[in-house]
């Protein structure tokens, strides 16, 4: 008999675990939306949110797997165990710094639990030759799992704060 079935049978609800997604860098959150990048913000990238950094360290928002971090650190995807794939993008068309601002603190393919360093950043410099430092942070494969839920609002803190959940569909 299936898990799910002999839980109904007995009136408990099956057990469905979530990904809880923490802030990766500290800062204030900006609604997905309001990024400025047409694809971010027509969520053509990914369902998320965004943050504008005040806090240099960006950490790893889950555990799971970096399996890109661009040539120019300016952006890292992680895959959860569950499949999830995840984007975190350091500001808007910082890929044409060249690196410039960033500093690598993990490799890709390594495994990293949540609140790991995964990049350090010089926000004066960024802030200066950045379009935006506003950062989106997408689940870049969102129709394989529920409506992300528990969107934060506000300032968040690195590594502590959840910005969102979200299961297997």
């Amino acid at each position: 008999m299936e898990v799910a079935s002999s839980a109904a049978a007995l009136g408990v609800a099956p057990v469905v675990s979530s990904t809880i997604l923490l802030a990766p860098v500290t800062g204030d959150v900006v609604a997905i939306e309001d990024v400025p990048d047409a694809a971010f913000a027509s969520k053509a990238v990914g369902e998320g949110l965004a943050i504008r950094p005040t806090g240099k360290l960006v950490v790893a928002p889950c555990d799971g797997e970096l399996v890109k971090i661009f040539n120019t650190n300016h952006a890292f995807a992680l895959v959860t165990d569950s499949g999830a794939e995840l984007i975190v993008h350091i500001g808007i068309e910082t890929v044409k710094l060249g690196g410039q601002g960033f500093t690598r603190l993990a490799e890709q393919g390594s495994r990293v639990k949540a609140g790991d360093p995964v990049l350090e950043l010089d926000l004066d410099f960024l802030a200066a030759n950045a379009v935006s430092v506003i950062s989106p942070v997408v689940l870049s494969n969102a129709e394989q799992f529920t409506a992300l839920q528990n969107l934060a609002s506000g300032s968040v803190i690195a590594g502590q704060t959840v910005l969102y959940q979200f299961q297997v569909k």
